[in-house]
C-alpha cells in the first residue's frame, strides 16, 4: 500500500490536500523567507558570487513528479544552445534538477547520474507524523548530487520554493544545506514528512508555487525561461478511483498554477504523460520530450533576450532591485508577514 501511494504521489508531483498541522522543531539548517504578493518579506543583503548584468536570465523549473526527467532535456538544450542561466529557481522534483544543475554538473552529468535512478531507494519509511516517508534517505541523495555544497556556494544562484502550510504562502529558500533545501520543496503532502524551519512546517512547492516565476521576478530575474511538465500533457478519462483522484488533482493544481504560468516570458512545456517512466528508455522519452520542445522555442527566448538588452542599454528603470541583492533575502533569518 505505501508503495503505490508512494509511486502515485511521484508521478502526480503534488495532489494530497493537508490540514494546518503542529510539528515539533527540528535545527534550522536552510535560510529563507515568505513570498507575498510578489515581494519576499526581508531586507536583503548582498551576495558576492552574483555579478550579472542585465538582462538577468531565470530558468524556473516546476514540480511534476517523474515527469521532471524532461526537464534535463530541457537544461541539454540550453546548454548546447549557449543560454546559460544568471539564476535557477525549482519546485519539487525542478528543485532536485535545479539544484544539481546550479551546483556547477553539466546537464549531460546529471543525465547520467538519474538515468538509471532507483526511485524507490529515496523511501524510508517512518510511523512518526503525518506521511509515511521520512526524506533523509532525499536529503542525503541530493546533498551527494551536489557535492556537499550548501546553497550559496553554488557557481550559479539557486532558490528552492517550498509552502508554509499554516500562513498558505510559498516559502523561498535561498541558502543553507541543499538536501534539506530540496527536502523541504518536494516533500509531497501526505507521503512525505513536512520539514520545520523556525517552527513553521514547510510541505512541496507545488501546492502554492507549481512553477515559482513570481519567485524568480522577485529575486530580480529579467527575463524568466519557465518550465512546466505537468499541465500540458495529453489527457484521458480516468478508469480507475486512482487515476480518477491524480486526474481532479492535475486539474485543480494546473488551475492555481495558470496566472503564475503565464506570466514568464517564455513558457516551454513538453507533453508529457505520466504513463511509463521507469525504464532507461521511458526516461529517455521525456528527456527528449523536453530537449525537442526547448529547441523549438530557441527563436522565441533569443527574441525576448535581444529586446531585454536593448531595454537594458537605455538605462535600468528606477526602483529596480537586481538579483545580486535581493537573492539572499533571509540570510537575516525569516519572520513572518
Amino acid at each position: 500500500m505505501k508503495g503505490m501511494l508512494l509511486w502515485a504521489g511521484l508521478l502526480s508531483g503534488v495532489t494530497l490536500s493537508a490540514a494546518c498541522m503542529q510539528m515539533p522543531e527540528r535545527p534550522r539548517t536552510f535560510t529563507g523567507t515568505w513570498l507575498v504578493d510578489g515581494s519576499l518579506g526581508k531586507t536583503p543583503v548582498t551576495p558576492s558570487h552574483l555579478t550579472a548584468q542585465p538582462p538577468r536570465v531565470a530558468v524556473v523549473l516546476g514540480g511534476g513528479g517523474l515527469r521532471g526527467y524532461a526537464h534535463i532535456g530541457v537544461l541539454q538544450a540550453l546548454d548546447d544552445a549557449g543560454i546559460h542561466p544568471d539564476l535557477i529557481v525549482g519546485t519539487s522534483v525542478g528543485a532536485i534538477i535545479g539544484a544539481a544543475y546550479a551546483s556547477g554538473s553539466s546537464a549531460d552529468r546529471l543525465w547520467e547520474q538519474a538515468s538509471d535512478f532507483a526511485v524507490f531507494s529515496l523511501a524510508d519509511p517512518t510511523l512518526d507524523g503525518p506521511g509515511f516517508i521520512e526524506g533523509k534517505a532525499l536529503s542525503d541523495w541530493v546533498n551527494t548530487l551536489v557535492r556537499q555544497l550548501p546553497i550559496e556556494d553554488f557557481p550559479v544562484p539557486f532558490a528552492a520554493v517550498a509552502t508554509d502550510i499554516n500562513l498558505a504562502l510559498p516559502y523561498v529558500i535561498t541558502g543553507g544545506n541543499t538536501g534539506e533545501a530540496v527536502r523541504a520543496s518536494a516533500a509531497i503532502p501526505g507521503i512525505f514528512l513536512p520539514v520545520s524551519t523556525a517552527g513553521q512546517p514547510l510541505i512541496d512547492g507545488g501546492v502554492t508555487s507549481l512553477v515559482p516565476v513570481f519567485a524568480a521576478r522577485a529575486l530580480g530575474a529579467d527575463v524568466v525561461i519557465a518550465v512546466d511538465v505537468y499541465c500540458h500533457g495529453p489527457r484521458s478519462f480516468p478508469r480507475t478511483a486512482t487515476a480518477m483522484w491524480l486526474n481532479v488533482a492535475r486539474l485543480q493544481s494546473c488551475l492555481l498554477a495558470a496566472p503564475e504560468t503565464a506570466s514568464a516570458d517564455v513558457l516551454i512545456a513538453p507533453a508529457v504523460t505520466p504513463a511509463g517512466m521507469n525504464s532507461r528508455q521511458d526516461r529517455e522519452t521525456l528527456r527528449r520530450l523536453g530537449y525537442d520542445a526547448a529547441v523549438a522555442l530557441l527563436p522565441s527566448m533569443r527574441d525576448r533576450l535581444a529586446q531585454k538588452q536593448s531595454a537594458s542599454l537605455n538605462g535600468t528603470p528606477p526602483g529596480r532591485t537586481d538579483a545580486a541583492t535581493r537573492l539572499t533575502a533571509a540570510a537575516m533569518g525569516p519572520s513572518p508577514p
